[in-house]
């Protein structure tokens, strides 16, 4: 299942691509000092960054803007980006369009390569800004109609291997099909209403509640129904990134209270009994964004500080404790 999150962003990205057609003009990206790792984190962040502004144009790597070759148009802007060993970058635009030249400093020194790709991507999108007080570009279709200019039609067509891009940080309102499975026996089916907030690209935090039904255990002289509810807050620390998609590590925390319901066979008697629960969760989690909806998935084993037995004389019928595993799937609303 996760794997197949993280290949669905392939689609993605190219989709939102195109939708700028063959024909958008370049902006050339050139990066010295930084790891490969690092240079196409900036072109993903500086992809997305792109995307929200009134312009339709992709992202080449290297080209100059005065440079021509087979096939090659002239670039509207180049962007250079130098990272110094010492951790301070200088980043240059150099625009075609208004003969601007504009430069600034950033002191990177102090940030991963996550912070650092993003903060030098919103320097050269500010440059940018700056460059074009008012938008100018324009489809093509568009520029050529004598219609009256469409509304704004945003995208970024980005360098190959750069991905889609999207602003990661983001509120999302979801919900959860959920499955849990106690050593104690007991198998659980429900739901689970959540929040997150993206903290950082890498780093998404959530809380949650939750209700489910337990599937009924058979004991020598009836049933046992399980009925539990509770919360609980996770946090999440994506390892792996695309333009769309994340896949990482989950912790998470919950507290609940689990009701126990008897269904006893004639000649046979039944109670109710009840206590509250507690577990600790660790476990892989993936998304895919695809704007305005976000499907999420994730799978971790489950460690008791609290559980509940429900009992048949001195024998145990099923239990709400011992290590157990909980799958969740679902889709949300990102804001």
């Amino acid at each position: 299942m996760l794997p197949a999150l993280l290949a669905a962003t392939a689609g993605v990205a190219r989709a939102e691509g195109d939708a700028c057609g063959g024909d958008a003009p370049p902006i050339a990206v050139l990066v010295e000092g930084a790891t490969p790792e690092l240079e196409r984190a900036i072109f993903v962040d500086l992809a997305a960054e792109l995307a929200r502004t009134d312009l339709c144009a992709r992202l080449e790597a290297g080209a100059s803007p005065d440079a021509r070759g087979a096939g090659r148009e002239r670039a509207i802007a180049r962007v250079t980006i130098r990272i110094s060993p010492e951790g301070v970058a200088a980043v240059r635009i150099d625009d075609a369009i208004t003969q601007k030249r504009l430069e600034r400093t950033v002191d990177v020194a102090g940030l991963k390569d996550d912070g650092r790709a993003l903060a030098l991507a919103i320097a050269a999108d500010e440059l940018l800004r700056a460059s074009w007080v008012e938008p100018t570009l324009r489809r093509r279709a568009a520029m050529a109609s004598a219609a009256p200019a469409p509304a704004p039609a945003g995208g970024v067509r980005a360098a190959p291997g750069a991905g889609g891009g999207a602003d990661r940080r983001a509120t999302e309102i979801g919900v959860r099909a959920t499955v849990a499975a106690y050593g104690g026996g007991q198998v659980q089916l429900g739901g689970a209403l959540l929040l997150r907030r993206d903290v950082l690209p890498w780093l998404a935090g959530s809380v949650f509640v939750y209700a489910r039904e337990a599937l009924p255990a058979s004991a020598a002289l009836g049933t046992v129904l399980g009925h539990a509810a509770g919360g609980g807050a996770s946090l999440s620390a994506y390892v792996a990134r695309t333009g769309r998609a994340r896949l990482g590590f989950e912790a998470a925390v919950e507290a609940g209270y689990v009701l126990f319901e008897g269904r006893a066979e004639e000649g046979a008697s039944a109670s109710r009994f009840g206590g509250p629960t507690a577990f600790a969760a660790l476990g892989v989690t993936a998304d895919v964004d695809v704007r305005p909806v976000r499907f999420g998935a994730s799978v971790g084993a489950l460690a008791p500080f609290m559980m509940v037995e429900a009992l048949a004389g001195d024998a145990v019928v099923t239990s709400m404790g011992g290590p157990g595993v909980l799958a969740a799937l679902g889709a949300g609303v990102v804001f």
